[in-house]
């Protein structure tokens, strides 16, 4: 969930000593990496701009507080590209760290910079797996932003963004670092009964990062935490308006948009679900395809999405349309270089779109998009880098391929249904999903006695 869908992984493994570049912090709460047990382990660089030092030094009394996390001290500064673009930048700086937290063996890095001439900071959370694209809460976009001196009151809300950024996709002891994080946000739920005096954007901004927490919690099984993370994408939204901070704006809507589907998920209401699907056209109105054309790009492909599982359960094919054209919208303006991985994950939902579209509607049109739109997706999703996802769209493009051989007679196409079948099912089985080959397999068989009657 979050703006861009891009985070984290694991941990795990045996852990190995440190580089020189980095120095492990014990005492004071601080557990060394080596040390069996810990819940997760956390690399801190150091704050850029000025009065980093002080920041850094701010941030390791912070952490200090907690036990079970393993902490690296980096001494080194992940610096933004100010001559790049925002989002490319983000993606720089994430290779960079996913570089760091390789050498180190950690789970995540916290990092950032001063900002406003040394006024604020911005503090960034990168779990494991960002730089591939991996999906948490918290997106590449999302930053906690604080006024300089720090706020007291707010040294749990950084210590909560950190551990839960990392907890749904934590490979590690998560029941452990849920367990360790629950307590943490009881003492910050306090903190909002009244919330502190801040500028606009610094509320918005801390508001967002809570809800992420709350809805990490959601992801593990802690229900109760749902409707406390809406309520604070509610306040986030409201705290800073779309002509002050588009892109802040745009975060926390994306954001409340997620929740609302979690919702939908949650209570079974249509009703939360549509209202997604309105908040995301908003979040793509205001960005707009000229300024903030990848942007624009994500909030429509969430968009099409929510149209999908709408249109799925109506009898009507407006909804699938509608979910097709925020589709072609969206992957006319994304730029694939800049985000391959996404950009895929979109064509295949695409191409499902399509599918379930040819299958409602006569002629082989809409097959064929399908069937084109599941190849282009395999472009990227290669067998030998993401198997799963390969899995996933080959199995897709089998399903697209025996439509359209039903459609308009082909031997290559049923020949292409039983390669791309086959492979998928190779996968999850080796993958250990059963329930999966099943389903493949009768769909094979199919495929299989269509070719002996042709």
């Amino acid at each position: 969930m979050g703006f861009f869908k891009s985070l984290f992984g694991l941990g795990g493994g045996k852990r190995r000593k440190s580089t020189r570049k980095a120095k492990r912090v014990t005492g004071s709460g601080f557990v060394p990496s080596d040390v069996g047990g810990s819940a997760a382990s956390i690399v801190l660089a150091d704050i850029g701009g000025a009065g980093g030092d002080k920041i850094t030094e701010h941030l390791e009394r912070i952490f200090s507080a907690i036990t079970d996390v393993a902490v690296y001290r980096r001494n080194q500064v992940i610096k933004l590209n100010p001559k790049a673009p925002l989002f490319n930048a983000l993606q720089e700086a994430a290779r960079e760290g996913a570089t760091w937290l390789s050498e180190d063996q950690a789970d995540l890095i916290v990092w950032g910079g001063t900002v406003d001439l040394g006024t604020a900071v911005e503090l960034r959370f990168l779990p494991v797996g960002a730089a591939e694209g991996t999906a948490s809460t918290f997106g590449p976009l999302d930053h906690l932003t604080l006024p300089i001196p720090l706020p007291r009151d707010l040294d749990k809300l950084i210590l909560v963004s950190a551990m839960g950024s990392l907890l749904p996709v934590h490979r590690g002891a998560r029941k452990k670092l849920a367990s360790v994080l629950e307590s943490e946000m009881k003492s910050l739920e306090k903190v909002w009964d009244l919330p502190p005096h801040l500028e606009p954007p610094h509320l918005a901004s801390c508001l967002t990062c809570y809800g992420n927490v709350c809805m990490s919690l959601w992801r593990v099984g802690a229900k109760k935490h749902l409707d406390k993370g809406l309520k604070a994408y509610q306040q986030a939204v409201t705290a800073v308006t779309k002509q002050d901070d588009v892109l802040l704006w745009a975060l926390a809507q994306n954001h409340f948009a997620s929740g609302l589907q979690a919702k939908a998920t949650q209570d079974q209401d249509p009703d939360a679900l549509a209202a997604a699907a309105a908040a995301y056209r908003e979040v793509a109105d205001a960005l707009g395809r000229d300024n903030y054309p990848n942007e624009y790009a994500l909030a429509l492909i969430s968009m099409a999405m929510v149209l999908y599982k709408i249109g799925n359960k109506e009898t009507t094919a407006t909804r699938l349309k509608e979910s097709a054209q925020a589709f072609d919208d969206a992957l006319s303006a994304f730029d694939v270089e800049l985000n391959p991985g996404r950009w895929a994950e979109a064509m295949n939902g695409y191409g499902t779109v399509l599918l379930s579209l040819a299958e409602r509607m006569q002629g082989p049109q809409l097959a064929e998009k399908a069937v084109d739109a599941f190849r282009q997706a395999l472009d990227v999703r290669k067998k030998e880098l993401v198997p799963l996802l390969w899995a996933q769209t080959a199995n897709n493009l089998g399903t697209a391929c025996y439509a359209l051989a039903k459609r308009q007679p082909s031997k290559d196409l049923l020949d292409d249904a039983e390669k791309y079948f086959s492979g998928a099912s190779e996968i999850y089985r080796q993958a250990g999903n059963q329930k999966r080959v099943i389903v493949i397999e009768k769909n094979l068989q199919r495929v299989k006695q269509m070719a002996r009657s042709a």
